[in-house]
């Protein structure tokens, strides 16, 4: 019992985690094209924590492909569901946006 308890606590650490799970395109020096993944934890609104975290994740990811130093701009913001009906759980935030 006592080597189960910490087993069963581990393994719900991991289901809450935000794992990143993510997309980048550019089809041009100056626009990108970001994904990011969502589910219940990592949920599709456009504000709090969860928006916050994809927000952060784009500049990260804009920095490691070496665009937009001078800041960027997101033009668009669309939630793609993995599927429809009700069992669906998640899908796509896809942001378009272009360098400053």
């Amino acid at each position: 019992m006592r080597v189960l308890l910490p087993l069963c606590l581990a393994s719900l650490v991991g289901c809450t985690g935000t794992a990143r799970v993510e997309g980048f395109a550019a089809p041009d020096a100056q626009s990108f094209l970001y994904t990011a993944h969502t589910n219940t934890v990592m949920t599709e609104n456009d504000d709090g924590e969860a928006e916050a975290l994809r927000r952060d994740w784009l500049a990260d990811a804009l920095k490691a492909h070496g665009m937009c130093a001078d800041g960027y701009a997101v033009n668009s913001r669309k939630f793609v569901p993995d599927s429809e009906g009700p069992f669906a759980n998640g899908g796509d935030i896809v942001y378009a946006g272009r360098c400053l």
